[in-house]
C-alpha cells in the first residue's frame, strides 16, 4: 500500500469513521423502516439509496482516497437531506432525531482539510433545513409527522413549542460546531508543530536526518523524471579542537553560527540539514553541476569566515563533497558518494571542495589558487 503523509493518514482514518457512522445511520433507518415508516410510500427506497451512496463513498475511501473538501461537503449535504427527511416523517418537534444535526458538521469536517469552511457550511445547512421544516409545518405546507397515522397521528404542536424546539436545536448545532471546530483547529496546530519539531535538529534548528531522508527520496523521484539535484556533504575541519580547547558550549555556538551561514548562503528551495556531529548536508534541487560548484564555493568561504570569527588562531573550515543525484541512486548511495568526496577533500588538506560530477568541457574545474580549493572528477 502506498504510504501517505501523516496528515493524509489522519484524514483517511477520519473519513473511514465518518463513513461507518453514515452507514450505521442508513442501516438503522432501513431496519426500523417497516415499523416507523410503513405508511409512507417511498421511505424505504430513500434510505436504501442513501445506504448505497454511503457504501460507494466508503469504497472510494477504502481505496486510499481521503475525502476532499468538495466530497465531504457534498456527502454532508446528502446527510443533511436524508436526516431532514427522517425528521419530517417523525415530526420536527416530536423526537430527539434533530440533534443528529450536531454530528454531521463535526464528522464531515474531521475528514476534510478546510475544516472551518466545511463544518460551518454544514452547520448552517442543517439549521436552515430544520428551520424550513418547522416553518412549513406551522403554515400547513407539510403534514406534521406523516409516519404517524390513525390512532397514533400527531397533532401539530403549538407555536411556542415549535419556537422553543427550533431555538434549542439551532443554538445547539451552531454553538457545538463552533466549540468542536475550535478544538479541532487547536489540535491541528499542535500536530503540525509536533511534526515540525520532529523534523528539526534541536541545537541548530536545521532539518534533521529524518527530514533529510524524506526530502532526498522526494528529489530522487523527481530525478527519475528528468530533474536535477545536487547534494553537498559538509564536514568541518578542526572542529574537535574547538571542543577540546574551548569546551562544548563554544562548539555548540560555532555549530549554530555555521548553521546560520549555511541558511544565508543557500536558496529558499534548498534544504539544509545537520547530518550529525559537525557534518551538514545541503540538498540543491533543480541545480545543474555548473550551478552547484559556485554554490559550494560560497559555502566554503562562508564557513571559513564564521570559523575565523570564533577560532582566530586556527580557523575552522569546511571540506565539502559535492555530487549530483542519478536516476538509479537511493538515499544511502547518494549520501555515501557525497561523504566519500568530503573525505577526499579533507584528506587533501581541507578548506576545499571535491566534486563527483561531470562538467561540460567548457567549464573549468579549477578555482582561484588564493583559496586553495580543488575539484576532483570521477
Amino acid at each position: 500500500m502506498t504510504a501517505h503523509h501523516p496528515r493524509i493518514e489522519r484524514r483517511l482514518t477520519a473519513s473511514k469513521r465518518a463513513g461507518l457512522l453514515r452507514m450505521g445511520f442508513a442501516v438503522a433507518a432501513l431496519a426500523f423502516a417497516d415499523s416507523l415508516f410503513r405508511d409512507v410510500p417511498g421511505a424505504l427506497l430513500v434510505f436504501a439509496v442513501y445506504l448505497g451512496m454511503s457504501l460507494l463513498f466508503q469504497l472510494v475511501i477504502m481505496k486510499g482516497y481521503a475525502a476532499s473538501d468538495t466530497r465531504s461537503l457534498t456527502m454532508g449535504l446528502i446527510d443533511v437531506g436524508c436526516l431532514s427527511y427522517a425528521v419530517y416523517l417523525l415530526g420536527p418537534a416530536s423526537s430527539v432525531l434533530p440533534f443528529v444535526y450536531l454530528l454531521i458538521p463535526v464528522v464531515n469536517a474531521a475528514s476534510s482539510s478546510s475544516r472551518s469552511r466545511v463544518a460551518m457550511r454544514l452547520a448552517l445547512a442543517g439549521a436552515f433545513a430544520y428551520a424550513c421544516l418547522l416553518t412549513s409545518t406551522v403554515h400547513g405546507l407539510l403534514p406534521y409527522g406523516p409516519a404517524h397515522r390513525g390512532a397514533s397521528a400527531l397533532a401539530v404542536p403549538g407555536l411556542p413549542l415549535l419556537i422553543a424546539s427550533g431555538t434549542l436545536v439551532l443554538f445547539s448545532v451552531i454553538s457545538t460546531t463552533s466549540i468542536v471546530l475550535r478544538q479541532m483547529l487547536l489540535l491541528d496546530r499542535m500536530n503540525k508543530r509536533l511534526s515540525e519539531l520532529s523534523n528539526l535538529d534541536e541545537l541548530t534548528g536545521l532539518s534533521n536526518r529524518r527530514q533529510l531522508a524524506s526530502e532526498l527520496r522526494r528529489q530522487l523521484d523527481r530525478v527519475q523524471r528528468g530533474s536535477t539535484c545536487g547534494v553537498m556533504m559538509i564536514d568541518l575541519d578542526g572542529f574537535k579542537r574547538v571542543n577540546d580547547l574551548m569546551g562544548h558550549d563554544a562548539g555548540d555556538l560555532l555549530l549554530m553560527d555555521v548553521a546560520n551561514a549555511l541558511t544565508q548562503e543557500t536558496r529558499a528551495v534548498d534544504l539544509v540539514a545537520r547530518y550529525g556531529g559537525d557534518e551538514f548536508v545541503v540538498v540543491l534541487p533543480d541545480l545543474s553541476p555548473e550551478g552547484a560548484i559556485p554554490a559550494a564555493e560560497r559555502i566554503v568561504s562562508a564557513v571559513a569566515r564564521v570559523g575565523s570569527e570564533r577560532t582566530m588562531d586556527r580557523p575552522v573550515t569546511a571540506s565539502i563533497g559535492l555530487t549530483m543525484a542519478k536516476p538509479d541512486d537511493d538515499v544511502g548511495t547518494l549520501l555515501r558518494r557525497a561523504d566519500s568526496e568530503a573525505y577526499t577533500a579533507k584528506r587533501a588538506g581541507g578548506h576545499q571542495v571535491s566534486a563527483a560530477i561531470t562538467l561540460n568541457a567548457s567549464t573549468s574545474g579549477v578555482v582561484s589558487k588564493r583559496e586553495g580549493r580543488r575539484f576532483s572528477r570521477p
